[in-house]
């Protein structure tokens, strides 16, 4: 399995009208292809990997986000989204959280990954620069030299994983592999990068080392896309083709490969451009500096009344103290500020869902209406709210694929906002320590510009007409006979 960071589908089917993806046109037409998979809510890499290598929505494996308040702890984990937050939370935090808290503590004990569900059934497994990786064998972690002088060397552990674990410098090949892979990348993002995790997926599968499921992380085309406008960025896609052909090329064949595989490709979420003009940007932190913030760095610190934990297009907005008074005056401001698009909240057993200008709809799991993907719902108030329409007793969605579920899905997660906020198509949100893509990509919010992805599925039948992300782990563990 293949998954591409920030795979856009306008871009693809430009790359495939100018032949600069062979490996893809191959894919394409020997299996199943869409340009229309739906990812996960938020649409931030984090949850979306949590999603594909469980199988479940953020209700289920607790990771909701980039950004997100750590209620228990009482404070904010960020897994590096800027530099500027890097420097404020400290190198030591942010690795912990990313490398070790991540996977260990933060992904939910009681969901399987495809790691522990295959290698617990007996199969071999592995992953290349993966996100989500947790499984039931150890593996020393090499933090590189730099990394350990500016955490003062108070990094250590083991990174629990499957048996073939491979993690940039930080959990590389032996070293007499090394020698022969001659990674001059590892210099590279720590050797996180497209050409080291095609180089280690073809050594791999050259040395006679291929496990029953691998998992090879693409990374390069987010960061492509937050400097440039994502719907053109064939370019990078171009490089990631390269990556998938070097794979392809380690058998007899690319047909060979079909033969002996069932080969998936797919994006974690997608990206959209933001607006050139500064208005485009919305700085959250001013707009709501009525209320008192915490601040990144905080733990344990005074009491605040809100804590924003700002990712890209999305927010989600703790109520840190008299929630009653405090969640309908968040609500009311953000309501008026410009860029903003949807507010949704959980009250009791119904989720309510504003979106500014359009209207507001409150809905839970009934048996009222159905959507395209069979779930049912009790609706009061406007269907628009979410994009959406009915017709008769069935839910079409629009611009918000899937928008109940996701909604619902993210709201449900305990460790969710209270209230969970948009942007406009165009706009960005950012805090003190946020990136700003002004005139390039973002992503987190629900919009299909930023939630819909290309999907492959080669070398085995595949049947579902309207796929999610959420439905490749149940596929996988359905083509090694697991429930």
């Amino acid at each position: 399995m293949f998954v591409v960071d920030s795979f856009n589908p306008g871009s693809l089917k430009r790359a495939m009208e100018r032949k600069m993806v062979p490996a893809m046109e191959f894919l394409k037409r020997r299996g199943f292809f869409t340009d229309r998979c739906v990812s996960v809510f938020p649409t931030m890499t984090p949850t979306c990997a949590s999603t594909i290598a469980t199988g479940t929505p953020p209700s289920d494996h607790q990771v909701p986000g980039f950004v997100w308040f750590n209620r228990r702890e009482r404070r904010i984990v960020n897994y590096g989204i800027s530099p500027l937050a890097v420097w404020k939370m400290g190198v030591r935090r942010v690795i912990q959280d990313l490398l070790f808290n991540l996977n260990h503590s933060q992904l939910n004990r009681k969901v399987r990954t495809l790691y522990e569900s295959l290698e617990e059934a007996g199969y071999t497994t592995g992953a290349v620069n993966p996100f989500i990786f947790r499984a039931g064998r150890p593996h020393p972690a090499r933090i590189p030299l730099i990394v350990q002088l500016l955490s003062a060397f108070s990094l250590k552990g083991r990174l629990w994983g499957p048996g073939n674990l491979y993690l940039g410098q930080i959990c590389p090949p032996d070293s007499t592999a090394r020698k022969a892979l001659s990674l001059p990348h590892y210099l590279s993002k720590f050797g996180i990068n497209d050409e080291y995790s095609g180089t280690v997926g073809r050594w791999l599968i050259e040395r006679g080392r291929q496990p029953d499921f691998l998992t090879i992380y693409l990374p390069d085309t987010d960061g492509y896309s937050h400097r440039h406008d994502p719907s053109k960025s064939e370019e990078s896609l171009k490089k990631v083709d390269r990556q998938v052909s070097k794979v392809l090329g380690a058998f007899p064949s690319w047909d060979e490969a079909l033969r002996r595989n069932t080969i998936i490709m797919v994006g974690d979420h997608s990206q959209s451009l933001v607006g050139t003009d500064a208005a485009s940007t919305v700085n959250l932190s001013r707009e709501l500096r009525e209320f008192s913030q915490l601040d990144i760095g905080e733990e344990n610190g005074p009491q605040r009344d809100i804590a924003l934990c700002v990712n890209e297009r999305m927010c989600h907005v703790y109520i840190l103290r008299d929630g009653e008074s405090l969640l309908p005056a968040v609500v009311k401001r953000l309501e008026g500020m410009a860029g903003v698009d949807q507010l949704a909240w959980k009250d009791g057993d119904w989720y309510r869902l504003l979106q500014v200008g359009t209207g507001s709809l409150s809905f839970r799991p009934g048996r009222d209406v159905w959507d395209e993907y069979g779930q049912g719902w009790s609706l009061i108030g406007d269907p628009r709210a979410a994009g959406a329409r009915l017709d008769g007793h069935r839910i079409i969605y629009g611009d918000y694929p899937d928008a109940l579920a996701q909604f619902s899905g993210v709201l449900s997660c305990e460790n969710a906002g209270d209230l969970v906020v948009t942007a406009k198509k165009g706009f960005e949100f950012t805090g003190e320590y946020s990136p700003s893509h002004q005139g390039c990509g973002s992503h987190g919010s629900l919009h299909r510009d930023d939630s819909l992805v290309p999907l492959f599925v080669a070398g085995s039948p595949f049947h579902i007409s309207r796929p999610r992300i959420l439905d490749i782990a149940p596929y996988i563990r359905s083509r090694f006979g697991l429930a």
